[in-house]
């Protein structure tokens, strides 16, 4: 049952951080900023950068951890059904 509790905190953690990373724009908006980024003002690359490369990077970073989390599951229930089948329940 521990695995998956760890994917329910896992999703709702790295929903918060898609809303956070993917709105990063509004934020900008609410609080302005001067200075230059690459030759553009920061207020205007930054939400654009962390909106398309910050959203690509946290999509590989949230399929992999939820590939090792599926897989903990797996071995988890693999280990009930082995126990259930000692105990000849199944």
């Amino acid at each position: 049952m521990g695995a998956y509790k760890k994917e329910v905190w896992f999703t709702v953690v790295m929903s918060l951080v898609f809303i956070v990373v993917g709105n990063a724009g509004l934020f900008f908006s609410i609080f302005p900023v001067g200075g230059m980024l690459f030759g553009f003002p920061v207020m205007y690359i930054i939400p654009i950068l962390l909106g398309w490369f910050g959203i690509f990077i946290l999509t590989i970073i949230a399929g992999k951890i939820g590939n090792h989390i599926d897989d903990e599951i797996d071995r988890e229930s693999a280990m009930t059904v082995d126990t259930e089948k000692q105990k000849g329940v199944l």
